[in-house]
């Protein structure tokens, strides 16, 4: 039964009670968030905030001991088994070096040609090993995989990190595009790349997910300053 297909609409994905307590630290305590299809869903939070593994725990892979997730009021126990529910992106390097973006693309079902309409700057990439693609590059592929995958949630995990500016503004648009199909988790350290693309936005301190509503939220909870603001 674990693995039967999922054909609830409207794709509400709820992870609540997630605890981890590591020696003597909580890092996470009791934390809840949720993700609308049709909306992108943003997770803020300082470097050993939590948020990598509050996406891995969501996932199904990470080390929380506790964490409850649902699909539209269906318990669902390790996401990450059920075909086409969601996706992650980790924070480091994962494609495989020694074949193409093409051969990748036909990996996650995904038309190669589909990446081109967004960022034809892969074109002469297309057929050479992902082992020859600049650093960048290589990693804004990795984005655009688990980004254009054909599933109902993408979990991703800074993704902005090492995109230059102007692929960076090219794919917050993609974003913005995708969450039409799906429901898109993001989280990063920095909140201006969030501000702009997110509908819902939570700010991960002292264990506990806080929902932000605007930068005066962030004031207050001192994440950011005035002068930054």
């Amino acid at each position: 039964m674990e693995n039967e297909p999922l054909y609830l609409i409207p794709d509400i994905l709820l992870a609540e009670n997630i605890f981890l307590t590591i020696g003597r630290k909580n890092i996470l305590e009791g934390v809840t968030i949720r993700a609308d299809k049709g909306k992108i869903t943003g997770l803020l939070g300082r470097n050993g905030a939590g948020k990598t593994t509050m996406l891995q725990s969501i996932f199904g892979t990470g080390k929380a001991q506790e964490c409850d997730v649902f699909l539209n009021g269906a318990r669902i126990k390790k996401p990450y088994s059920f075909d086409c529910l969601m996706n992650y992106l980790p924070q480091k390097p994962f494609l495989p070096k020694n074949l193409t973006p093409k051969e990748i693309a036909g990996q996650f079902r995904i038309d190669p040609h589909s990446v081109l309409l967004h960022f034809g700057e892969f074109e002469p990439y297309l057929n050479k090993k992902i082992a020859g693609l600049p650093g960048g590059l290589e990693w804004l592929y990795s984005v655009l995989m688990i980004l254009l995958a054909d599933t109902r949630f993408s979990l991703l995990d800074e993704p902005f990190t090492h995109i230059m500016p102007l692929h960076i503004d090219q794919l917050k648009t993609l974003i913005a595009k995708q969450k039409e199909k799906k429901g898109i988790v993001i989280t990063d350290h920095m909140y201006r790349p969030l501000l702009n693309i997110c509908d819902q936005l939570y700010l991960m301190k002292e264990g506990k997910s806080l929902l932000i509503n605007d930068r005066d939220d962030l004031l207050l909870h001192g994440y950011m300053s005035s002068i930054t603001a």
